[in-house]
């Protein structure tokens, strides 16, 4: 079994051009974008993932939200060799942001062959970065440091006005780096040692460059 797991990074407009026959699809977040021919299979996303970016109808055929890979992750961390630090939650090991935890639960659920990823290349555009941390990295988590737009959508189109994109859908926080890159790498790396023990294959399918070069790339 192969898995195609799908991030909003600019890498996941690869999608559109098919080639990926034979894997089941995994959309994170906004991701469900990407699919537009066919929905995806699963669209998982965490309990704070804004409403107004629900996808309609007819494009996944199973939403996974918070509450499920997160009970499937509990349940199945000793089996796939994960554990919580002493006094700290299992995500404290495994990686606080979607995509960790989205990674998790496919190895968990499915213990395929091999998960190809796209859209998660982590290519931030440098400059949108800077001004971010610069703002003390406002995110939902924090209310965007006191937004005033109406949606998520709105707060980013503003507040990154002017920049380049790096998602494929328009502008989106680079949340992921509010523990840094080095907290990224790390959490790479424990996913592929999880990988390497159960067994499966974590590849890149991305023709786009990534600061990071723990998965092992395989252009497709």
């Amino acid at each position: 079994m192969k898995i195609l797991y799908v991030g909003s990074g600019l890498s996941a407009l690869q999608v559109k051009r098919g080639g990926y026959d034979g894997h089941i699809t995994v959309a994170l977040n906004n991701a469900w974008r990407a699919f537009e021919k066919a929905p995806c299979d699963y669209w998982i996303h965490p309990n704070d993932f804004p409403v107004e970016n629900y996808p309609p109808a007819g494009r996944f055929r199973e939403e996974i939200p918070h509450r499920v890979y997160n009970a499937v992750i509990q349940r199945s961390a000793a089996a796939i060799g994960i554990k919580g630090v002493e006094g700290f939650a299992l995500e404290c090991f495994i990686g606080y942001t979607s995509f960790f935890q989205g990674l998790y639960w496919i190895m968990a659920n499915f213990r395929p062959q091999q998960i190809g990823l796209l859209g998660f290349d982590h290519d931030y555009n440098g400059a949108k970065v800077k001004k971010w941390e610069a703002d003390a990295k406002p995110t939902i988590q924090n209310s965007f440091n006191g937004q005033q737009e109406t949606t998520v959508q709105a707060w980013a189109e503003k507040y990154f006005a002017g920049y380049d994109t790096d998602a494929f859908y328009g502008h989106g926080t680079p949340d992921p780096l509010r523990f840094g890159t080095q907290y990224i790498e790390k959490k790479m790396q424990i996913a592929q040692q999880t990988a390497d023990r159960l067994g499966i294959r974590l590849v890149n399918y991305s023709y786009r460059p990534s600061p990071f070069a723990v998965f092992s790339r395989e252009p497709q």
